[in-house]
């Protein structure tokens, strides 16, 4: 019997005259795709192809749902071909490039194709564990098709194994989804299942036609023909088993019908090799002959082997029930050569399940490596990370404590400073009363000097005056000088190295004049007169270059 999975017939003939008149690349790899999807029944190799130039005109296009599209069929293909090493590497490229552009279902799409491919390979562990991931993505999409679907697959597995309880459960469990949502497709599938588990596993035939009439009456709704067909054949392979030999021709009739419609030599290889065993079982061996023939041809033509086997037996039967010795023993070869030869896919199978697993066993070893590699990369990264943090942090610690000194010292100087800016101006004042003390004490000596009295006095009264005038001014200026320099260090040289030409009178009026004071302060503190002052004001606006200007000279000079 057949286990059944839905297909969409197309017409490739008319698909290839669109082709052919069509320049656009993505309206050109979607017309490649439905090609490939025409002939995957027909003929998988000219499918397979017909994918993969829709993958490179995709590639081309950057059409990337198209090339994904393309990889999928490219794998079902490789499938249909017996090549399950080739579908799971292509399997995990639609993996890399669905998860890239973040398609989710076509990377459950490619975990599907590798679980078909392991099982294909014996090796129904990795195929579970396929599924069963589907299945976990689907629910939480609540994609209750294809969940349904992925169900009735696990089923399938599950009767490959001949685990048969656990295929009904599966195969039920996909079937009720496909009742609840209506999907008809689906039912048809897991009716068609059902039918087989109770047919091969119970050998319950009452069940399994229950469920085949069931599956086709919902097929017909469908359109499907293949589906129909397959059914049919069934259906006519359980009352040949029954020995209902009208029946058997009956169904098996009509499936080899609509199998002619479809123009599809792997399916029709099935029909005749029914009719060939119906034939045989009638006594008819000219005509059982003819269909097992055909059969046969079909078979070597697309490798075959279990079809080869089929029909070798069926002719070989017929040979020796028409006494042909020499026909029954090149049949018996036939018939031996292919077992062998399947024998040695299945041993092949085996291998290569053996071989992947001891592969998968390496890569994983290789990612454990790499993810201890990158656990200890990456431990020297923080690691690293971590000092250069420390170091960070002690270094702005220590920018920070040398900036707050900085501050603290820049503070304290300006302190320092501004009671030295005090101080300067309490000795001013200071001064300026001494001078006025000193000023009064001339006057008073000037008006004895002047008085008519004796001449010594007179002299002595003038000598004194001049003494004290002199000493004070010479004092003065010194303690003066003293006291500025404190506060203005750098004044005096910056005002030589600009105006070398500077007199000792007018570097003493420059620093009066930074400290802001006026004409007539001045002229108190030096004795001299506010007209001489004013003029020797003006030849420093002068000496400055400040004469046609508006600047202030007092201004100009804090500047300094």
């Amino acid at each position: 019997m057949s286990f059944l999975n839905g297909q969409t017939n197309l017409n490739p003939d008319s698909l290839n005259v669109i082709l052919q008149n069509t320049k656009d690349e993505t309206a050109r790899a979607r017309l490649l795709l439905r090609l490939s999807m025409a002939e995957e029944l027909r003929d998988p190799g000219i499918a397979y192809k017909y994918a993969e130039q829709a993958r490179l005109i995709a590639q081309r296009a950057d059409y990337d749902s198209a090339e994904v599209r393309s990889m999928i069929l490219m794998g079902t293909n490789l499938i249909r071909m017996h090549k399950p090493k080739e579908a799971i590497e292509i399997g995990i490229q639609i993996i890399e490039k669905a998860t890239r552009y973040n398609m989710q279902l076509e990377i459950a799409d490619g975990r599907g194709l590798m679980a078909v491919a392991y099982a294909l390979g014996g090796d129904f562990d990795n195929s579970s564990k396929l599924y069963f991931e589907n299945l976990k993505l689907y629910e939480k999409l609540n994609e209750r098709r294809l969940l349904g679907s992925t169900l009735g697959n696990i089923g399938v597995d599950f009767i490959e194994q001949q685990t048969y309880k656990k295929a009904l459960e599966y195969t039920k469990r996909a079937l009720d989804i496909g009742l609840e949502i209506n999907d008809l497709t689906l039912q048809t599938d897991q009716f068609n299942n059902l039918a087989a588990i109770y047919e091969s596993g119970f050998a319950d035939y009452t069940n399994a036609l229950n469920n085949y009439f069931k599956a086709y009456s919902v097929a017909i709704k469908t359109g499907d023909i293949q589906q129909q067909g397959t059914i049919l054949l069934n259906i006519g392979h359980i009352y040949l088993v029954k020995k209902k030999y009208d029946s058997a021709y009956n169904y098996l009739n009509q499936s080899f019908l609509l199998y002619k419609k479809l123009d599809n030599p792997i399916l029709l290889a099935d029909s005749y090799t029914f009719f060939g065993s119906y034939y045989f079982q009638t006594a008819d061996y000219v005509k059982g002959k003819q269909f097992a023939l055909s059969a046969l041809e079909i078979g070597r033509k697309y490798g075959l082997q279990q079809s080869i086997i089929d029909v070798s037996n069926i002719l070989h039967k017929i040979c020796l029930s028409e006494n042909d010795t020499a026909g029954a023993y090149h049949y018996h070869i036939i018939l031996s050569a292919a077992k062998d030869s399947l024998y040695k896919m299945q041993k092949q199978k085996e291998l290569f399940r053996i071989e992947f697993q001891y592969s998968q066993e390496k890569i994983a070893k290789e990612q454990k490596l790499r993810q201890l590699s990158n656990y200890f990369i990456l431990g020297f990264i923080i690691l690293g990370l971590i000092s250069g943090l420390s170091i960070i942090i002690l270094f702005n610690s220590r920018q920070k404590i040398k900036i707050k000194n900085t501050l603290l010292e820049k503070e304290k100087v300006e302190t320092n400073l501004k009671f030295k800016s005090k101080e300067l101006s309490i000795n001013l004042l200071a001064l300026l009363k001494k001078n006025e003390l000193i000023t009064e004490i001339s006057q008073k000596l000037s008006e004895i000097e002047n008085a008519p009295s004796n001449t010594d006095l007179k002299e002595a009264a003038a000598k004194l005056r001049r003494d004290v005038k002199n000493n004070s001014d010479d004092r003065l200026w010194q303690e003066f000088t003293i006291r500025f320099s404190e506060t203005n260090s750098e004044f005096y040289e910056i005002l030589l190295t600009r105006y070398p030409d500077l007199s000792q009178s007018e570097l003493k009026l420059c620093a009066y004049l930074r400290l802001n004071m006026s004409t007539k302060e001045i002229s108190d503190l030096t004795g001299q007169r506010t007209e001489s002052l004013e003029k020797a004001r003006y030849r420093l606006r002068k000496k400055f270059g400040l004469t046609n200007s508006e600047s202030n000279l007092v201004a100009f000079l804090s500047q300094i």
